[in-house]
């Protein structure tokens, strides 16, 4: 029998897998590696990254993880962690914009193939995201999933791994940091982010209507503390419902914030000339890879001087008339 949740079970109470402090480990030793590489890098998206990879630790490995399977609202509150805080921090911190300019040329071309690939463009589709995200959502609480996760030690490290990559791939497109993926109009992300509160509205409605515990994992009778199982349910379902929907408008603020800041009030026409740059060499060249700077990369710079030169030569030469 487990002692009381109190509050300070979540930073005291820890019971990390090897498996995820040694992804985690691996993910800060190899992000500094970068920053040592990098110049002019923003502090800021560095603190996102490294409060990911905390929130994540705190979520899987502290009190949070080690009670998810004991309470329902636990549960809720890891789910909304890894699911929408922990990609959000990671999104912020753009590790694949710093392994594009500070990794080994063979992972930046790997990076450039991948994200060209058909693969590459149908897994960063937005549309497969947001269906992918309420698949989870609704598919992890609405079924027995959610049952076998709590007695599954296995199947619980597999929804973890679909909170991860389903808020990944979700909000990939919205934030628009990394040189992955497609970046969607602000209008665009602000409906997506609509819809997204209606699947965490709809689930946790749901829930908070459910009059028999639909989970025998989080039945406990004589557990002495904490609420029973059906308000336990209940709470959940709440948090799902309110917390979800706050997460969403808080993360459109920030996508409204950018919008403005990036757009000064002006015509955004540092994107249309960087477009039409990247356009006109890849016409003279054949190809360019997409996450490729043209100014940072040595190679496209004198790739597009060349063709600048070839231009102007061109247009140097005198006609030549029939005789």
């Amino acid at each position: 029998m487990r002692s009381p949740f109190l509050w300070h079970t979540p930073f005291t109470a820890w019971e990390m897998p090897v498996a995820a402090a040694v992804v985690l480990a691996l993910l800060a030793i190899a992000y500094a590696a970068g920053l040592t590489r990098a110049r002019g890098w923003r502090i800021r998206d560095a603190a996102s990254f490294y409060a990911g990879l905390l929130v994540c630790a705190l979520a899987v490995g502290g009190g949070i993880g080690a009670y998810s399977t004991t309470l329902f609202t636990v549960h809720m509150a890891q789910h909304l962690l890894l699911i929408m805080v922990v990609p959000t921090l990671i999104l912020l911190g753009r590790p694949l914009e710093l392994l594009r300019r500070t990794g080994p040329r063979r992972l930046r071309r790997a990076l450039g193939r991948a994200n060209r690939s058909r693969a590459g463009r149908v897994l960063t589709h937005p549309l497969l995201g947001f269906l992918y995200y309420a698949v989870v959502v609704a598919g992890t609480h609405l079924t027995p999933f959610q049952q076998s996760a709590a007695t599954n030690p296995g199947l619980h490290g597999v929804e973890i791994l679909l909170y991860l990559s389903s808020g990944y791939l979700f909000l990939l497109p919205i934030i628009g940091s990394e040189p992955a993926g497609r970046r969607l109009a602000p209008l665009l992300r602000m409906v997506t982010l609509l819809v997204g509160m209606v699947v965490d509205t709809v689930v946790g409605v749901t829930l908070l209507m459910t009059v028999h515990p639909p989970f025998a994992a989080y039945v406990v009778p004589d557990r002495g503390w904490g609420p029973d199982a059906l308000t336990d349910l209940h709470w959940g379902g709440a948090m799902m419902w309110v917390g979800g929907d706050l997460l969403m408008a808080l993360l459109a603020i920030v996508v409204i914030a950018a919008w403005v800041s990036g757009s000064n009030g002006k015509t955004d026409l540092g994107t249309w000339l960087e477009s039409a740059r990247r356009s006109a060499l890849t016409e003279h060249t054949g190809s360019l890879d997409a996450t490729v700077d043209l100014d940072d990369d040595e190679e496209a710079l004198r790739a597009y001087n060349a063709m600048l030169t070839r231009m102007a030569n061109t247009e140097q030469q005198p006609p030549n008339h029939p005789r």
